[in-house]
């Protein structure tokens, strides 16, 4: 199976706490990583979609990036959430009942990217290692 950056499909995550879940939950994911360069390896990195109306405000959050309801195939707006990619198994895409839910769009990436660049902190070691400094005391 060849995965496609951008991709979204349905799975189960393996990673949860929930006992009510202890082989994995069946949660939406969308796929980071393609090429020849991770081909050589047995995972991906990938970023959960959530749906859940009950996580507001999420247009407060960069690090969350909405799908707009009609653009894939996942039936209410939706948010990627960019702050924590994990890496799962690329076995896990060819088990039963796993389907892709469409792919998003270069700029809807380009958005990905950027809370990604966000959500991890990248480029901010000299304004993180500066701040507490900055600050004067009165």
């Amino acid at each position: 199976m060849e995965l496609k950056r951008g991709e979204i499909y349905y799975l189960t995550f393996p990673y949860t706490l929930d006992p009510k879940y202890p082989n994995g939950k069946p949660k939406f994911v969308l796929v980071l990583q393609e090429g020849d360069y991770f081909s050589k390896y047995n995972t991906v990195e990938i970023m959960l979609i959530t749906s859940d109306k009950q996580y507001k405000p999420r247009e407060k959050y960069v690090t969350d990036v909405e799908i707009e309801a009609g653009t894939t195939k996942l039936n209410s707006k939706s948010w990627v959430l960019c702050s924590q990619p994990y890496p799962i198994e690329k076995k896990l895409f060819e088990q039963p009942g796993v389907w892709c839910a469409g792919m998003l769009s270069a700029e809807k990436m380009d958005e990905i990217d950027e809370a990604t660049y966000i959500g991890l902190c990248m480029g901010l070691q000299h304004e993180l290692a500066t701040e507490p400094a900055d600050v004067e005391s009165n």
